[in-house]
């Protein structure tokens, strides 16, 4: 799935679901899209995007922040944090009740598919 975005540098692109790391609000309702390379601004709500990304796998970590779990660098469970990695060094977001099992279904599903490698 391709979404339609503007790059901080200006410039119109077409970003792949599967570049993005992960999403947030910035508290006026504003929606800024992270990649690992660039940050994107999108005219929509988190809301409308969540509907629509929970398809790609994406997981709403709180109110105002949507993560793709196959970013997810470490989870926390005592913090309730996520540490995800861009270009720009690691961010740390909060992760609600219901994401957090959500993301340790992910990880777990990882280890896995690990043992089953071995």
């Amino acid at each position: 799935m391709l979404l339609p975005l503007l790059s901080s540098s200006g410039e119109h692109r077409l970003l792949d679901v599967k570049e993005i790391v992960y999403l947030q609000t910035n508290g006026e309702g504003k929606l800024t899209i992270y990649s690992y390379d660039d940050e994107y601004k999108m005219i929509s709500t988190i809301k409308e995007l969540s509907d629509l990304l929970e398809e790609s796998g994406f997981v709403r970590t709180d109110r105002g922040t949507l993560i793709h779990p196959e970013r997810v660098e470490a989870f926390d469970g005592i913090l309730n944090i996520v540490k995800l990695r861009t270009r720009n060094g690691e961010v740390i977001t909060p992760v609600s009740g219901k994401a957090q099992k959500q993301i340790k279904q992910y990880l777990k599903s990882l280890n896995e598919v690990k043992r089953d490698e071995e």
